[in-house]
This record gives structure tokens, C-alpha cells and sequence, in this order.
């Protein structure tokens, strides 16, 4: 059976791009479902027992058996009391796994994000896909026509978090469709139950005259974190329409989540930080049991009124160290300021690669400081993704448009593999050889290319360059290499014709260039 974790915010943890719009659930509750696979119909009165705590149990029971008063828990003995010839069914638990699976996998009909939902229900998160059924109304139809094909009676809901439908399709009558953002007042009239709380909660509810949802959401938050802890939390979210519940989607594997109460609303970091240590270090042992590592996190607050905040850092080479992680948060968080008191912190490892290990240099002491990954990562994060980009060659004889700005991909070193059979060494064409003579020597170009070229005064010495007017004063040329003629756009009004020079200058390479009588610079040699 999946998981159904408590999360705020939840949020696939693999990125899919080509989502659109929120997250929408459709949940398609079963209520028969564990002796509709043993060949009962609803309407028939079944149950399902097994032994437990001492006594063979009820397990299971179909609706027309709950009528008559039976009840999950029960004997079989107090069972047959109440109902004289019962049919009574042994539960087999494999048997029942492999048919939740195979619903699991018929229902990706109508959606790639399936998840089992309790013993009884699956959750499908459509807001990507019922569109191509023709909207909410016909995703219910196709959804039903499915499971009467699989031989299932089903109650359907769809809603904005996973929890919130499934209490809807479990205690509504007939289907139901909360519209997005609008969950609190579809859930509202139902009894507290149908949240599903546990045992405790709901005696407590019932004990404070809580009978029903709305009257649940309109408690206080801080409150209901103090009283009811993390369950009551999350389920006082569902019951505000909130996203709430985090859902374990088949082929997604187990989320990476860890989350902590806070000891009271707080608008400082430093308590942050404090719960930053645990939380990380949890992080860290689920990794490490997946032998994984973390590309990208997401830091979730929840503030006090319900709203959420959301902090995303990509760390700059796959880690699950918590110290590097706090060091890297506290950078990311620098200047972050909280538009509301925090109550609760979460954060979810949203992007995972596979723990390779890394192979330190053994004489390069640079290593000990901050390395460049974690740098460039920190810049994108402070500046935005497209403060970084990589120089891309253009095909322009004007310089300073012969390149453009493209995406930043740090390079990988290139691993020569022979083949099979053959040598290691490249084979030698001397065809390659000889044009290589033949070709003219590459030309030298300024690592440093000014945005645009800079007017200079220059005194010339029979052509060349001998003295030049930079910011500072005057300063004599030491030694000159060109001219390099440099022309093109001959067919447009950006036409131009310069002879370029590579000059010394107090030690340093210059590029200067001069067109018509006049004279301007141009780069910088590092």
C-alpha cells in the first residue's frame, strides 16, 4: 500500500515542465472493494475476517453489512450474532496487493500520477489531463465507466488536495466536484469524520462538541497546532481547502521529507535555522538509505493564516551533508524576510541523483575552499537563473557580435574510450596534417571584450600605435603585433573596416583598433 504523507504545499518531487495549471485530484473511492475482488457484490451481505489481537476480526465489510450494524474491529463470533448466516470471506493480503496494483495500472488511462489512497480508494492527479475528456464531467465518466468495466461501484470526487475529495466521494451523496479553491465550502457540512482523523483526535473533537468540518476550520490555526499537534495541523488544512496531503505516486518512489511543529509562530530565522539542523540530518539518513544525493531542496513555511512560502536552493554539487546544506541555506536565506509568523517548517528533497562518490585531487589544496559548482549555484540562486549563461561562438566578423548568451551547462571532461580491438592512440590522417600547415594560425582574441569599443586618442610611429590616452594618462606602447584587418556588412548600414593591433601597455595586452582616423579600444588579454 503507498504512502499518504502530511506536507504542506506538496509538490512533485520530479520537475515536469510541461504541467500546466495547479494540481487537481480526482479520488475514486471503492467501498466494496476488498470482496468485490472475492467475487461479492455491494449489495450482498459479506465481510472479510482475518485473525488479530487474539480473535478472528472483521476486516472488511460491504456497505449492505455496515447497514445491518457491522462493524470493522468486530468478531466474527459478535458478527454472526447480529447477522445469522453471514458470508464470511478469509482475507488474503497478497492476492488483495496485486489487485491494487493492477488498479493502479488500469486507471493510468486516465492519468500518468496514480496513487493508492487507504485499503479502499486510488487518488489520480488530473489537472493536467482531464481536458482531454472534455473537463471535470467527463473525466467522472470515463473514471466510472472504467472501474464498472473492472466490476467496482464507485463513489467519485474531485478536488484542489487528495484528502479533501476523499472525504467528499466517502460521505457526499453521489459524485462530487469542489471547484478549485472552493474546498472548505464543499467540506464544510460534512461530519468530522470524513476527514478520517484517528482515534484520539476524534474522541477529542467529539469531547469539545467539534461535529463538523466547518466548524473544525474555523478554529484558530495556533490553537489547533498546540492542542492537536501535526494531524490535527494537516487536516484543519483540508478542511480550510488547503493543499495538505502529499501522495506517493506509482514510478515516483518515496518522497524525501522531513517536517517539524514550530516551538510558536516566529518571524526570526535563528529558530529556523534551529529546527534547519534536525530537519537536514533526517534528510540526510533517507538519502543515505537510497544511496542518494540532493540536486535540488525546497524549504516550505507555513504561516500563521494558512498561506504558504515556498524557498528553493539548488546546491552546486549533489550533497546530503547537513552541514553543507545549513551553510548553503543560510546563504540562500540571506535577507529572506517572512511576510507572516512561522508554524511550521518542512523541507522536501525535490531533485536526487545517484550517490557516485567524488574523487578529491590529492595535491590541489584549492579544494579546501568553496568549490565552483557551490559557487555558481549560490550566484543563480541570489541573482536569478539567467544571471549565468555561457559564451556561445556566432558566426560574425564584427567582435563584439560574434557571440550571444547562452544556457549555462558546466562542461564535462571528455573520456576517450577505445574500441574494442583497437588501438588507444588516435589515428593520424595526413591529409589533416598538411591543411593544418597550411591554415593560417588562429588570431589572438581578448578574453576580456569591452560591451562596446571604447574611443582612445592614439600618436602613431610610422603606422603603428606608440602611444595611447587610457583613463589614467598617457602611456607608451612597449611592443605592437598586427594590423589584422577586420570588415563585413557591406550590404547594410552597419558596414565597418578596422585594422586591429595587439598592444603592450604597463605590462598588459591591449586590443586597440583603428578605423577611418579614428582610434578606439577594444579588449583586454588576461
Amino acid at each position: 500500500m503507498s504512502a499518504v504523507l502530511p506536507f504542506p504545499g506538496a509538490r512533485s518531487r520530479r520537475p515536469e515542465p510541461h504541467r500546466r495549471g495547479p494540481e487537481r485530484f480526482l479520488v475514486v473511492h471503492l467501498p466494496a472493494f476488498r470482496l468485490e475482488r472475492c467475487g461479492y457484490e455491494a449489495s450482498e451481505v459479506a465481510v472479510l475476517v482475518a485473525e488479530e489481537r487474539g480473535a478472528v476480526r472483521l476486516q472488511a465489510v460491504s456497505p449492505a453489512a455496515s447497514e445491518l450494524g457491522l462493524r470493522v474491529g468486530m468478531t466474527a463470533t459478535e458478527a454472526r450474532a447480529l447477522v445469522p448466516g453471514l458470508a464470511v470471506e478469509p482475507l488474503d493480503a497478497a492476492g488483495e496487493r496485486d489487485d491494487r496494483v493492477a488498479l493502479v495500472q488500469a486507471f493510468r488511462a486516465l492519468s500518468d500520477r496514480v496513487a493508492i489512497m487507504g485499503l479502499d480508494s486510488i487518488a489520480l492527479e488530473v489537472g493536467a489531463t482531464s481536458h482531454l475528456f472534455g473537463g471535470d464531467e467527463g473525466l467522472l465518466v470515463r473514471a466510472r465507466e472504467l472501474a464498472g468495466q473492472l466490476g467496482h461501484a464507485c463513489c467519485l470526487a474531485l478536488a484542489d488536495d487528495p484528502a479533501a475529495a476523499l472525504a467528499l466521494a466517502g460521505w457526499a451523496a453521489g459524485d462530487r466536484v469542489a471547484p478549485p479553491r472552493q474546498g472548505a465550502a464543499a467540506l464544510a457540512p460534512l461530519p468530522t469524520d470524513a476527514l478520517r482523523p484517528s482515534r484520539a483526535l476524534a474522541q477529542s473533537l467529539l469531547t469539545l462538541g467539534i461535529e463538523r468540518v466547518g466548524q473544525w476550520a474555523r478554529l484558530d490555526r495556533a490553537s489547533v497546532v498546540g492542542r492537536f499537534g501535526s494531524e490535527g495541523l494537516r487536516l484543519h488544512r483540508v478542511a480550510r481547502g488547503e493543499l495538505a496531503t502529499r501522495l506517493c505516486f506509482a514510478g515516483e518512489g518515496l518522497p524525501v521529507v522531513a517536517e517539524v511543529i514550530l516551538g510558536g509562530p516566529t518571524c526570526l530565522l535563528e529558530p529556523v535555522f534551529f529546527a534547519l539542523n534536525g530537519l537536514l540530518a533526517q534528510v540526510g539518513e533517507q538519502l543515505a538509505a537510497r544511496d542518494e544525493l540532493a540536486v535540488r531542496l525546497a524549504i516550505h513555511f507555513t504561516l500563521e493564516g494558512g498561506a504558504p512560502s515556498v524557498v528553493r536552493l539548488r546546491v552546486g554539487r549533489p550533497t546530503r551533508s547537513p552541514s553543507t546544506l545549513v551553510r548553503l541555506l543560510r546563504a540562500r536565506l540571506e535577507g529572506f524576510r517572512l511576510e507572516a509568523p512561522a508554524v511550521e517548517l518542512a523541507v522536501e528533497v525535490e531533485e536526487t541523483s545517484p550517490d557516485s562518490g567524488w574523487q578529491r585531487g590529492l595535491v590541489d589544496r584549492t579544494e579546501a575552499a568553496e568549490r565552483l559548482p557551490e559557487v555558481l549555484a549560490r550566484l543563480a540562486d541570489a541573482l536569478g537563473e539567467s544571471a549565468l549563461f555561457s559564451p556561445e561562438l556566432c558566426e560574425e566578423w564584427c567582435p563584439e557580435a560574434a557571440w550571444r548568451a547562452g544556457a549555462f551547462r558546466p562542461g564535462r571532461p571528455r573520456v576517450e574510450v577505445p574500441r574494442p580491438g583497437r588501438s588507444a592512440a588516435p589515428r593520424v590522417d595526413p591529409v589533416e596534417v598538411q591543411l593544418a600547415h597550411e591554415r593560417d594560425p588562429p588570431r589572438p582574441r581578448p578574453t576580456l571584450l569591452l560591451p562596446s569599443p571604447q574611443r582612445v586618442q592614439v600618436r602613431e610611429q610610422h603606422g603603428r600605435p606608440k602611444r595611447i590616452c587610457l583613463e589614467r594618462g598617457w602611456v607608451t606602447v612597449g611592443r605592437t603585433e598586427g594590423p589584422e584587418r577586420l570588415q563585413g556588412h557591406w550590404w547594410d548600414d552597419g558596414r565597418f573596416a578596422r585594422d586591429y593591433w595587439v598592444v603592450e601597455v604597463d605590462g598588459s595586452l591591449g586590443w586597440v583598433f583603428r578605423e577611418g582616423e579614428r582610434w578606439y579600444l577594444h579588449g583586454w588579454f588576461d
